[in-house]
């Protein structure tokens, strides 16, 4: 049970596009990656992002990161506007942890283990001897024998190394930490032992979550809440034991049965209205005109046409 129920993360009416080359002719267009998002984290939570390749999942992580930028929206942590704040630009090494999908592409393999993970406390200004020291400490807690801090991350495992860059997204005593598929590139086992670990972490130091993942066990594991994204639209969120057992949109159907290895058929989307509308069996005209506002029930949300005039018969 959570400790505290107070709001963390305020994610209001999030817009984000990618300006790509145009194909047939000159110029550029901007696409929508993020469309209209919002959703709120509470102190001390694991909320879970699930959606496929090119939901926009990542994207939202980056925005934390103030690594792209919205054209539309806010993201507040802590009452801070942090696209409008200037200070929070030197805040992010100090409040914000982040942990890639790939160990490998997130280290110089030049440096030695100690410096990799001393490096963002380095760049705040600590000490370099007293940085050294807190990485052996917090090594001992991810399980890793601090004799490892002279080696090279080609002479760790996938699954060392990824302890490694977890103790790096925490050295600075983080309020957040970003998870963007922390356990995708690893086998089934040390993904187990990942997610324990990770979930050991945050009930230890009372770490805020956001797991970014395709993986509904992931989620189902880890988090409290998770946001179902489609194309960019958030088109569900809940606890995780109702989205699983009783999803409400039908995308979160199919998600929920192929995580239950079901049949699920061939996805085609549609580029108007509601994704799911070319394949959908409960569609209505209005889906592949628009998509619908938020429906909020009992602290959840949806957002499916079919379900709002259902509720309304």
């Amino acid at each position: 049970m959570l400790e505290s129920l107070k709001e963390f993360i305020n994610v209001k009416d999030l817009w984000i596009s990618y300006r790509v080359p145009r194909i047939w002719w000159f110029g550029y267009s901007d696409i929508d990656v993020v469309k209209g998002v919002s959703f709120s984290v509470s102190y001390g939570e694991c909320y879970g992002l699930v959606g496929e390749s090119g939901s926009g999942k990542t994207t939202i992580l980056k925005a934390f990161m103030r690594l792209v930028k919205p054209y539309r929206g806010s993201i507040y942590i802590d009452n801070v506007d942090i696209y409008k704040d200037d200070r929070w630009g030197k805040e992010i090494a100090k409040r914000i942890g982040y942990v890639s999908q790939d160990p490998l592409t997130s280290v110089d393999p030049r440096m030695k283990i100690k410096d990799i993970v001393a490096e963002p406390l380095i760049a705040l200004g600590v000490d370099r001897e007293k940085a050294v020291e807190r990485v052996a400490t917090l090594l001992e807690l991810v399980g890793l024998n601090i004799e490892i801090m002279d080696k090279y991350p080609f002479e760790l495992s996938g699954g060392m190394l990824q302890r490694v860059i977890i103790t790096r997204s925490i050295i600075s005593n983080p309020k957040l930490v970003l998870l963007d598929e922390p356990t995708s590139a690893l086998d089934v086992i040390t993904q187990a032992q990942i997610l324990k670990l990770l979930k050991d972490l945050k009930d230890m130091m009372n770490f805020t979550y956001i797991l970014v993942t395709h993986d509904l066990n992931v989620a189902r594991y880890i988090s409290n809440r998770i946001g179902v994204l489609l194309k960019g639209y958030l088109i569900e969120e809940g606890g995780v034991k109702r989205i699983i057992s009783e999803p409400l949109h039908p995308y979160t159907k199919i998600i929920v049965d192929a995580f239950k290895l079901k049949d699920v058929g061939e996805l085609r989307y549609s580029s108007t209205g509601c994704p799911l509308y070319t394949v959908c069996k409960y569609r209505e005209d209005i889906c592949g005109r628009e998509m619908p506002p938020p429906i909020h029930i009992n602290g959840d949300v949806v957002r499916c046409w079919y379900f709002k005039n259902f509720k309304n018969r």
